[in-house]
């Protein structure tokens, strides 16, 4: 247990370290705080903090940085929540009360925004899309042969795909097709449509039209691309900024990681109903290990389980960063909510 004057030091280290990205010596702090002691005391304190593991030194300075444990304590037992800023506020504002045609647009816009917030890197996953259903299919005419497959889904995505007929062959020549898609398969859940496409549709089907197998492969391909799962990212070389010692192979496959739904999606976690602050090697990840990952969980009703992240350095400030995540992910949901109403 930390006694008044070391909690006090140990938080003022972390704050300083944080804007300045120097070590911190007694003489600032002493400077800093109302202390009524000497020096020496303040670096006695110091070295006993760093005894606890919660301190250590910098080979260049004779000052202490904040450890990976030293951030889990002020993070556990000394951080203060505070209210938003009227910077925030607007920033929230700004994103959730525009008109949006597709959830992509808005997700998009989203981690953009949180990312020129902070500078650091931002991430959001959309609800998985157990529940998204097929809403329309046609097919449009481009240019001689070359004919754009389109989906709608009742998330509002739409989902598009060139491709070329064969010669002799014209879009009026699927159109029975495209009218037994739209009046026996909408409404029903994509991942049902896909199953079945592997399974009776296509005797289905052919009972009633006749029907091109290569039309089939490129249905199933437009729906498979209309339920990807993928992340959203903003700032996507701000992470570049607080990447220190790590070669361009490190780099290429933190990317790689960050790109992957399945991985983010791990990473974060779907259990906790707070935000979750992972520092270094709590990410659980090697590639996350040089940086501090806030997240949360959202939840839309029936429609899924979705997240926010922001990924920075070790010495981000955490208050403001679990401050924006809980602002940004409650917004979302509600925007979100409504939108599928």
């Amino acid at each position: 247990m930390l006694t008044e004057r070391q909690q006090l030091i140990l938080a003022t280290i972390i704050r300083d370290y944080a804007k300045t990205g120097r070590a911190v010596g007694s003489k600032t702090l002493l400077n800093e705080l109302d202390l009524t002691v000497s020096s020496a005391t303040v670096r006695n304190e110091m070295a006993l903090l760093e005894e606890l593991g919660l301190l250590q030194k910098e080979h260049t300075s004779s000052g202490r940085v904040p450890s990976q444990r030293g951030y889990r304590y002020y993070v556990d037992e000394l951080m203060r929540q505070h209210r938003l800023s009227k910077v925030v506020q607007e920033s929230l504002e700004h994103v959730f009360s525009r008109n949006f045609q597709e959830i992509d647009d808005l997700m998009q816009t989203m981690v953009n925004e949180l990312a020129s917030l902070t500078g650091y890197t931002v991430l959001a996953l959309k609800p998985e899309s157990a529940d998204i259903r097929l809403s329309g299919f046609r097919l449009v005419p481009i240019n001689g042969q070359q004919i754009m497959a389109i989906i709608v889904t009742n998330d509002g995505q739409v989902t598009s795909q060139s491709f070329r007929l064969p010669e002799g062959m014209s879009v009026n020549n699927l159109n029975d097709m495209v009218d037994y898609i739209n009046k026996t398969l909408v409404s029903q859940p994509i991942v049902e449509v896909l199953r079945t496409l592997t399974g009776d549709l296509p005797w289905q089907m052919e009972r009633t039209i006749r029907t091109p197998v290569a039309f089939l492969q490129l249905f199933g391909d437009v729906l498979a691309r209309s339920i990807h799962d993928k992340v959203f990212i903003g700032g996507y070389l701000n992470v570049l900024d607080f990447t220190t010692d790590s070669s361009l192979q490190d780099i290429k496959q933190l990317y790689q990681l960050l790109d992957s739904a399945i991985d983010m999606r791990r990473v974060v976690g779907t259990a906790n109903d707070g935000v979750m602050v992972q520092i270094g090697d709590e990410n659980g990840n090697s590639l996350l290990s040089p940086y501090s990952l806030v997240s949360a969980t959202y939840r839309v009703a029936q429609y899924g389980v979705g997240a926010i992240a922001i990924l920075g350095p070790t010495s981000m400030r955490y208050a403001d960063m679990i401050g924006l995540v809980d602002a940004f992910r409650g917004a979302l949901a509600q925007q979100l909510l409504e939108y599928y109403r």
